[in-house]
């Protein structure tokens, strides 16, 4: 009963867009269709909230004959005619708002009424590859990361390797999106959605992620897109994410079965990091001297001691000479190092003197490798305080607290 009023008006809607398409592209009919696709766009946000309404568990309602009543099924049979129109109209498929809305319905569906959906699945990916291809926007690969994080977990062998081909499709369908129609700074929100995607690959279908043939590339392609993206908010703050996550997957609570696929990967990971890895302190150095805005600093710092943790056991060499003094030269002093005397990254901070320098880079690797991990939210708040010294908030004192203890 709720939802038959938008039901009627979302059968309104399509048939107008319907009708419009054998009509002579005047500025009259394109008011009517974006009137029609905002009037539908309004109804699919509130299918999606009468969804949510009737989500219950599985026995639901008791009739009076003792029978049970699933409110969420009858709605579902009621609604899908709907979808399928939808997902078969070029127009809702090409209109932002209207794909976004319908992905939603389609998400909570997904979540309320997983049973329901399953059967459909196959269909429903088609159709959200078919709109990532047209489109390129973002709500169509939040919606596989919400697929992948329901079916992930439980996914065989061959499911696995579906969302695997799923996955290296969708990265090479950005790579040539990115290289051909928009730079990444251009679509941050699509570049947002991918790595928040990916992410959820590493947490819910691990070898999905860690087989993929697009891996490595995919890794490079993170790692250069925070260059390209400068800092903006949303593309950066994932990228650094599932960077950080995927360089410190053993520190990630996951099952038994996860944890040793990705052992069983960790070669390709490791290569990644080692090819990668002076590049991203840098960016991470970066960033927190005044490249990205204060509000990613902790991102920037959970990247910088993944990377660091991952690279302090590798011994790199003869001591680094800095002020005078040797340090241990594992593969972390050297990308370290590299990073505070590049005076192209941080020339322009006075208050970065050698010695100041020498001191971060001593702090830095002797807490990682005195503590290991519990190291973590002291080396984060250091690299705070040198965020503020660069930022001229501090100065340079700063640091002796964390060469007292």
């Amino acid at each position: 009963i709720i939802a038959s009023p938008m039901m009627r008006i979302s059968h309104q809607a399509m048939d107008i867009m319907r009708s419009s398409s054998s009509v002579v592209n005047d500025g009259g009919t394109a008011a009517r269709v974006e009137a029609a696709c905002q009037t539908l766009s309004s109804c699919l946000c509130g299918l999606r909230e009468v969804v949510r309404f009737c989500e219950r568990p599985a026995q639901d309602l008791t009739k009076s004959d003792n029978s049970t009543w699933r409110p969420l099924a009858d709605v579902m049979s009621a609604i899908w005619p709907l979808l399928n129109d939808a997902s078969s109209s070029n127009v809702c498929r090409a209109h932002e708002d209207v794909l976004s809305c319908l992905l939603d319905l389609h998400g909570q569906l997904l979540a309320s009424a997983t049973d329901l959906v399953a059967p459909h699945f196959s269909q429903l990916i088609t159709f959200v590859v078919q709109a990532y291809e047209e489109t390129h926007l973002p709500c169509t690969l939040d919606y596989v990361g919400d697929a992948v994080e329901l079916f992930g977990g439980k996914a065989d062998e061959g499911a696995e390797v579906s969302f695997n081909q799923l996955l290296a499709h969708l990265s090479q369908r950005t790579y040539v999106y990115v290289t051909q129609e928009k730079r990444p700074n251009e679509c941050p929100q699509v570049i947002r959605a991918l790595f928040d995607m990916a992410r959820r690959y590493l947490l819910f279908c691990p070898g999905a992620l860690s087989k993929c043939p697009e891996f490595s590339s995919l890794f490079a392609f993170a790692v250069a897109c925070l260059a390209e993206c400068k800092g903006e908010r949303d593309s950066t703050r994932a990228t650094l994410n599932f960077l950080s996550q995927v360089i410190g997957w053993r520190t990630l609570r996951l099952s038994e079965a996860a944890q040793a696929t990705l052992e069983a990967s960790a070669n390709t990971i490791d290569e990644a990091i080692a090819q990668h890895g002076e590049t991203l302190t840098r960016t991470c150095i970066g960033g927190l001297s005044g490249g990205g805005p204060q509000m990613l600093w902790p991102a920037y710092s959970e990247c910088f001691f993944a990377v660091i943790v991952n690279a302090i056991g590798r011994s790199n060499g003869p001591p680094i000479q800095m002020n005078g003094h040797a340090s241990q030269n594992t593969v972390a002093h050297q990308w370290i190092y590299s990073a505070l005397s590049d005076d192209t990254l941080l020339g322009n901070v006075p208050a970065l003197t050698v010695e100041v320098k020498s001191s971060v880079l001593q702090l830095l690797c002797g807490l990682v490798l005195r503590e290991g991990l519990k190291s973590k939210p002291r080396v984060k708040m250091l690299l705070g305080d040198f965020g503020k010294i660069c930022k001229g908030d501090e100065t340079p004192d700063a640091l002796i607290a964390y060469s007292l203890s």
